[in-house]
């Protein structure tokens, strides 16, 4: 009998299964996803667009690359390492996690030291 909401979690015995190793990995893929249709609609945006569309796909660009995608990548990193500490997650899926959503913070982090070391160099 469920208790306050509660059904299989309520019974002795039950351990309910983590899933923090498979949540890593999704926002990994979600978080690549969206920075590829960022750079798609900005790639394809035509040159006669009109301003309106052109401020919009620029705003969706800056804010999938400078905002979602870091938070995604980051909670991906700690959702990892929640599933190597818990025994009842898949720790395959969390190491995956960290490796994929680590490398994509990395790439990003390296991207803005490269572009912030050239600001003067053209002047």
């Amino acid at each position: 009998m469920a208790q306050w909401g509660r059904s299989d979690a309520a019974l002795l015995g039950v351990v309910a299964k983590s899933r923090f190793g498979e949540w890593s990995v999704v926002l990994a893929l979600a978080a690549l996803v969206a920075g590829a249709m960022a750079i798609t609609a900005l790639m394809a945006m035509p040159s006669d667009a009109s301003v309106l569309i052109q401020h919009s796909v620029t705003g969706f660009f800056m804010a999938v690359f400078f905002l979602v995608g870091p938070l995604a990548h980051l909670t991906g990193v700690v959702f990892g390492l929640m599933a190597l500490g818990r025994p009842n997650d898949n720790r395959l899926l969390g190491l995956a996690g960290i490796v994929v959503n680590g490398a994509s913070l990395a790439a990003g982090v390296f991207m803005l030291w490269a572009m912030a070391s050239t600001i003067g160099a053209f002047t």
